[in-house]
């Protein structure tokens, strides 16, 4: 028993720089820096190829209705190779499933490049989208099987960081990539379609330097069972529902943000780009800095706050009148929304037994691509009808819905809900 002369010591507070070094040792090691520069090098690469292919098609003559209908029918892609793409997965492993996609979504690409015909297109652009969810679906997973518990959230903040500022410096190369090429001293110039053919092919294969880091991957072995996700998993039952509210809000104003600012407050093309420019350095930020928010409130809690923040922007949204207002309020909106994602899979990866990983991230991809196809589609008609205020507060709404139904998941031990992360 203390003495009643002596007090107790007081709880140290940590400081700066014990704070620091406890969030450093924290920071992911070994073999994830090696996915993390395969990351790099497939997101830099499509993010120049996806910039400039409906660049290139028009150049071509298509118009965009045609080229609308190839973007429907590569989310139609997506969405159904999700559930494959997990059995995939757990069949043969992640390294192989990788491998694979990364093969034939740049196989895809160059084929898309090269034939130009509208059926061709089409058929591509179903293969492309099959494909290509095989790095979202086995994205999850194999951040988590190359970290620790502890290390998740700090790696998850780098991967989806890493990504938004490759997107921004892809958009940067991307105007600039088929004039480069125009000025070397070939014997044939260039044409300007050419020029951006060759850009699609160059940007093909970056993206294929990809799978050099993914050889020397050491993920988990291929299970000897074909499984389907386990749906039966009480945690995946609740968070599914979560997710499919929180795509409804992630692909309802996200598609028609630049329409928002050139058709509703009159802004010019050029200011809104520089307004989307700014808006990836924004998220960029706000994810790598989303692990220091779990940290210090709970992942749970954390994941919440965002969910609230977001659809407090959207609110502001609906009700500002200036540009200038509705310019910050848009880069807040953006940077709360991007900073729950590291959040959301870590909550995920924690809570599902890592046997059935490849399969709730297929489900979780799956569910979350096909709300937000119903978004865009629903928003679009909202807007016509109701004008954005109106629409913009519904989605404010479902919001504030997600963020009660995300507090509401955690049943009884939680890797990080009560825990400083």
């Amino acid at each position: 028993m203390m003495h009643p002369h002596i007090s107790a010591q007081p709880r140290r507070i940590p400081s700066l720089k014990m704070r620091y070094r406890l969030w450093l040792a924290k920071v992911p090691r070994g073999q994830f820096w090696l996915f993390f520069t395969a990351a790099i090098l497939f997101n830099f690469g499509f993010s120049i190829f996806f910039f400039l292919f409906n660049l290139y098609l028009l150049d071509l003559g298509r118009t965009e209705r045609m080229l609308g209908l190839i973007g429907s029918l590569m989310a139609v892609g997506s969405i159904l190779g999700t559930i494959p793409v997990g059995i995939l997965a757990q069949r043969f492993g992640l390294r192989l499933t990788l491998t694979g996609g990364i093969v034939l979504v740049v196989s895809f690409s160059v084929l898309r490049t090269c034939i130009v015909s509208e059926p061709a297109q089409l058929g591509l652009a179903v293969l492309t989208g099959l494909t290509l969810c095989s790095w979202a679906v086995c994205l999850s997973p194999s951040v988590a099987g190359l970290t620790t518990e502890q290390e998740r959230p700090v790696a998850f903040s780098f991967m989806f960081g890493s990504g938004i500022a490759i997107g921004g410096i892809g958009g940067f190369v991307a105007g600039r990539l088929p004039g480069w090429l125009r000025e070397l001293p070939l014997t044939v110039p260039l044409t300007s379609t050419h020029a951006t053919g060759a850009a699609l092919l160059l940007a093909s294969a970056v993206a294929a330097l990809a799978l050099i880091p993914i050889s020397r991957l050491s993920l988990r072995s291929a299970s000897p069972h074909v499984r389907l996700p386990n749906f039966s998993n009480p945690f995946l039952l609740r968070f599914l529902p979560a997710m499919a509210i929180w795509g409804l809000v992630t692909g309802s104003f996200s598609p028609f943000a630049n329409v928002y600012f050139v058709h509703h407050f009159g802004l010019s093309m050029k200011s809104t780009g520089v307004v989307f420019s700014f808006s990836h350095l924004v998220q960029f930020l706000a994810v790598l800095s989303a692990p220091l928010l779990f940290r210090w409130v709970g992942l749970v809690s954390g994941i919440m706050m965002t969910q609230l923040a977001t659809a407090a922007a959207l609110m502001s949204l609906a009700t500002v009148h200036s540009a200038t207002q509705a310019t910050w309020i848009y880069w807040a909106y953006m940077g709360f929304q991007c900073m729950n994602e590291p959040g959301i899979y870590s909550l995920l990866m924690g809570r599902i037994p890592a046997h059935e990983h490849n399969g709730a991230s297929a489900a979780t991809f799956f569910v979350g691509a096909a709300s937000q196809s119903i978004a865009s589609v629903t928003m679009g008609a909202a807007i016509v009808r109701f004008g954005y205020p109106s629409a913009l507060g519904v989605i404010a709404g479902l919001a504030v819905l997600a963020a009660f139904v995300f507090r509401r998941l955690p049943q009884g031990s939680l890797l990080y809900a009560n825990t400083s992360i």
